[in-house]
């Protein structure tokens, strides 16, 4: 790869551009296709989805709460501003939209006196269902609110303090759309900027610090297109597009900053620019790539799940990594090709050696220097700690532990979506509507009942310009004679849920004017007509007391415009309306059932709305749902077997129910994934790094590291700040910090193995990576930690959960775990680290038991005092004291590392040499030079060999003398 990209490095820079020219058009469409409603991405079949999907099909009269105005009042003077404003609110909002909405009174609610203090809510119907967006018409809503306050103001001046919320399902939408924008508006620049300024205080340079993000920005350009097509097929839920972009951004950053790392350190060193880029895309890139290749496999493990939200998260995710893999591997080195050490202008390779002759020389240090000084100074420090007290670390990571997977088994997640909500005014006004009602009343949950049949006729007839529904009882809905069928049956299990759980603030399920009549009738021991009618009207719902009172008026002959409860006088069948066969019963009845959504247009299904006094979403309220379901479907005593002649199939539905399904569902199903992923992850670095405990050990650290994080998070939210953790953010934090955060395990193993394979032993392959690759790896932890914590200043909860609980993750497994944990495991493990199957451990130059297999035990580079072996490398007088022996052999270390990157570079030139002579592209003086570069190559490998033999003979006399 290395040879394609050196010779095509102008044709791959303009591939990419090409790329992204095309794809701009798509990607800045990309917000079109986010979704703000979890509830409307479960893309699974459950028993809340099959429940809402009959309401759908067979409701039409269901009450729509999609856009909801609350108007607070506190006397009866505003109570009646607040009429004004909704009649001037109805009229606005007929002249603006016309029959595309219907905005009808939903009715006050109080805690108390009604009539002293409460609120009005003012129910805002979508007439045009999904063919028109409702939800971005709410500012414009709003300024109609305001103008209404403005006209009602007039007659009522109380109207115009009166506060207003524009609330429900679409309006949160819209807010959390907003909110969303709002975000990414004030994360991005300050993610960017971090990148910026640690890239800069790293390499000193400015244009080292630009170069990174602005690369993976082309990348992020191009996985926009990547977001709308797949939005345009099923949907992205809003914070995919927030997490692909910090994903992107530190994944992105880390693989482009290991590959201009390893290439300004083999510069550094003495390579020639060709030989120094050919080096970093070979061991760099190997790194990079698997590093890459777990990150993918984490995120697309998400793809396994079945709710759509989460599997377009994981696909979306795993491309977005797999651009910026790509563009790490080729356009930063084809870049690096063209522009060659001006990539760290205003610095260069000679200002770094100075730098570092200073620090090692003593000398006038500037910021760089005191800050290379600095580092240095700690990862030698690290180095030796983490040799000195392997068995030490390891015992203070289990005692760490022990605490953190308590809290970690102990904690429970939440399925509360609105405690997350980004503060706005939806939430706010919903907010408002839960301290005035019962908790449930614009999420109230939903028993739908399958019918073994039809139990009624269901119709309508038009009076006044309204369509008023009836409802005709056959048989199987109500039989007059036995006061059988579906609905007394509906009414005795509704009477029961509401008094078996206290949680219940109102139920509604199908009704019967007769067995009402009928039940008042007894309890108040009269057959007056007029004195029965009163208190059923008094018991009705607000939603439809005007409506029955209209019907009960027109019985009794009045005006429907005056009604007066006094004068009730019409008994429940005593009443036929424009030549239709209809009693008062079966009107009332029809509005009761049909015009509140209890009974399907075909009289096939039921929906029993149960509304809670606590929150929707609550521990207490999903508690309650698996109670409700194990009522329904459980047992010989369910309701479903007891009245299994009545209905063959119930579901629980709405939104908390369907929030309940997926939480499960997700959590069932990715029982299954971790295991995938892990497995997944532990084959490929078995292959990758040919070892049998290395990639087991590896996974171990990094799900310890989720494990703290998860406790963290759960102290930090729940405990500091009385925030409950959403159920999504455990399992977004596993498959995350399992593919990110296997980042640094590779780049710090890929480097040990390296220096294994370059002949050190185990322990000084370990200290020597910890000093070469400790400092890039922890400056990619800051990146990425830091840029996934800026997510704490969104104004979602969601995503300051998910910045935080990734952001912490990334740090304590890149700086805690990869600079402490792993590197004294593996000082504790010895060759074990390295053991393996012989096919893959020779590949590597390692035998089966993890020893080397061409480098000695012992030889290192000497002196530049002391006389070269073949006339290139000088080896000094033979080391007699201990000290002088692991110097000499350090020493050596090094030596021969140079020796074989410069016989690799050699290699891979009469490769390319050798494949143009092949196909004829040779000419006389390419001839010569492969001829050269064959004998160079020889030469080198004897002067190599020699050196190694040289070495041994000087060790040996060394130790013997």
């Amino acid at each position: 790869m290395a040879d394609v990209i050196m010779k095509h490095s102008k044709a791959v820079i303009a591939l990419w551009l090409v790329v992204l020219v095309c794809a701009l058009p798509f990607g800045i469409k990309s917000g079109d296709v986010l979704e703000y409603d979890m509830n409307s991405m479960s893309g699974s079949s459950t028993e809340a989805s099959d429940g809402q999907a009959i309401i759908d099909e067979h409701f039409s009269n269901s009450i729509d709460l999609s856009e909801i105005l609350v108007i607070s009042y506190s006397s009866s003077e505003e109570l009646a501003a607040a009429q004004a404003i909704f009649v001037e609110f109805q009229n606005l909002m007929d002249d603006k939209y016309g029959a595309k909405t219907t905005v009808s009174n939903y009715g006050t609610y109080s805690k108390g006196d009604p009539n002293v203090e409460g609120i009005l809510m003012i129910a805002i119907a979508n007439n045009e269902g999904e063919s028109w967006d409702i939800a971005h018409e709410t500012d414009n809503i709003r300024d109609l609110v305001k103008e209404a306050k403005s006209n009602a103001s007039a007659a009522y001046p109380e109207a115009a303090g009166l506060t207003t919320y524009v609330t429900g399902n679409d309006a949160i939408t819209y807010d959390t759309e907003n909110s969303s924008m709002e975000d990414v508006s004030k994360v991005d620049p300050l993610s960017i900027l971090l990148i910026f300024v640690l890239l800069g205080l790293f390499f000193y340079a400015v244009v080292t610090a630009v170069v990174p993000p602005a690369v993976v920005g082309m990348a992020y350009g191009i996985a926009l297109a990547a977001v709308y097509a797949i939005g345009c097929l099923m949907g992205v839920y809003y914070i995919t597009q927030t997490l692909i972009l910090v994903s992107m951004l530190g994944a992105g950053c880390d693989y482009a900053i290991f590959i201009i790392t390893r290439y300004r350190d083999e510069r550094k060193k003495g390579l020639s620019h060709e030989d120094a880029l050919k080096t970093a895309i070979m061991w760099g890139g190997e790194a990079v790539f698997t590093s890459g290749i777990s990150v993918i496999i984490g995120f697309a493990a998400l793809a396994l799940c079945d709710f759509a939200m989460v599997r377009t998260m994981g696909i979306i995710l795993a491309i977005g990594i797999a651009i910026a893999l790509v563009a790490a591997l080729t356009f930063i080195p084809s870049l690096l090709n063209l522009v060659k050490d001006k990539i760290f202008w205003p610095s260069n390779i000679e200002s770094y050696k100075r730098v570092e002759d200073k620090v090692q020389n003593g000398g006038k240090l500037g910021v760089h220097g005191h800050l290379s000084k600095g580092s240095k100074r700690y990862f030698a420090w690290l180095s030796r700690n983490t040799h000195k007290h392997s068995k030490l670390i390891a015992i203070a990571l289990v005692v760490l532990c022990i605490p953190g997977l308590y809290i970690f088994a102990e904690s429970e997640d939440s399925a509360d979506m609105i405690s997350v909500m980004p503060d706005s005014e939806s939430v706010d006004g919903l907010d408002l509507i839960m301290t005035q009602t019962d908790g449930g009343t614009i999420m109230p949950t939903y028993i739908v009942l399958e019918m073994n049949e039809s139990i009624a006729t269901v119709g309508s007839l038009p009076y006044g310009g309204m369509s008023i529904p009836y409802v005709i009882w056959n048989e199987h809905g109500l039989d007059p004679a036995t006061m059988t069928g579906a609905v007394p049956a509906v009414m005795k299990m509704t009477k029961d849920i509401d008094a078996e759980y206290e949680i219940v603030g109102s139920i509604s399920g199908l009704n019967s004017w007769q067995i009402m009549y009928m039940t008042v009738e007894s309890a108040l021991g009269t057959t007056d007509p007029s004195t029965i009618n009163q208190v059923l009207y008094g018991q009705m719902p607000s939603a439809v007391k005007g409506y029955v009172g209209m019907i009960l008026a027109i019985a009794s002959g009045q005006a429907p415009t005056h009604i007066d409860p006094t004068a009730f006088t019409a008994s429940w069948n005593s009443y036929v309306i424009s030549g239709y066969p209809l009693t008062v019963a079966n009107i009332i009845d029809g509005i009761l059932n049909v015009g509140t959504g209890i009974l399907s247009d075909d009289g096939q299904y039921v929906s029993v709305m149960v509304i809670t006094t606590d929150k929707p979403m609550s521990a207490d309220t999903m508690d309650f749902l698996a109670e409700l379901r194990s009522d329904l479907h459980d047992g010989d005593e369910s309701y479903d077997s007891v009245y299994s002649n009545i209905w063959s199939a119930s579901y629980v539905a709405g939104t908390s129910a369907s929030i309940d399904d997926m939480s499960k569902d997700i959590e069932d199903q990715f029982s299954m994934i971790r295991i995938v992923v892990a497995i997944l992850l532990i084959v490929l670095l078995f292959f990758i790094l040919g070892s049998y405990l290395t990639p087991i050990r590896s996974i171990i650290t990094i799900l310890l590291s989720v494990f703290l994080t998860v406790a963290l998070t759960h102290v930090v939210f729940e405990g500091l700040m009385d925030t409950p953790v959403l159920f999504l953010i455990p399992i977004v934090l596993f498959v995350v910090l399992l593919g990110l955060g296997m980042d640094y395990e590779i780049f710090m193993t890929t480097k040990i193995r390296e220096n294994k394979i370059k002949g050190m032993n185990n322990d000084e392959a370990i200290d020597n990576a910890i000093k070469e690759a400790g400092p890039v790896i922890s400056l990619c932890a800051l990146l990425m930690g830091g840029t996934f914590l800026t997510l704490v200043l969104a104004n979602s909860s969601m995503l300051k959960e998910l910045g935080f609980a990734l952001g912490m993750g990334i740090l304590i497994d890149g700086l805690l775990m990869v600079g402490y944990v792993s590197p004294a495991l593996m000082h504790l493990m010895g060759d074990w680290s390295w053991k393996g199957p012989g096919f893959l451990t020779r590949r590597h130059g390692l035998n089966p038991d993890g020893s080397n297999m061409a480098v000695p035990a012992a030889c290192s580079a000497a002196p530049a005092d002391a006389e070269r072996i073949g006339g290139e490398m000088p080896v000094r007088a033979v080391p007699a004291t201990p000290e002088e022996v692991a110097k000499y052999k350090q020493e050596c270390y090094s030596e021969v590392a140079v020796r074989q990157d410069r016989i690799a570079a050699l290699n891979a030139e009469v490769k390319t040499l050798t494949d143009n002579k092949r196909i004829g592209r040779l000419d006389e003086e390419g001839e010569k030079e492969l001829e050269a570069k064959r004998s160079e190559l020889k030469a080198e490998k004897e002067s190599l060999r020699e050196f190694q033999r040289k070495s041994r003979e000087d060790l040996r006399s060394g130790k013997g003398q």
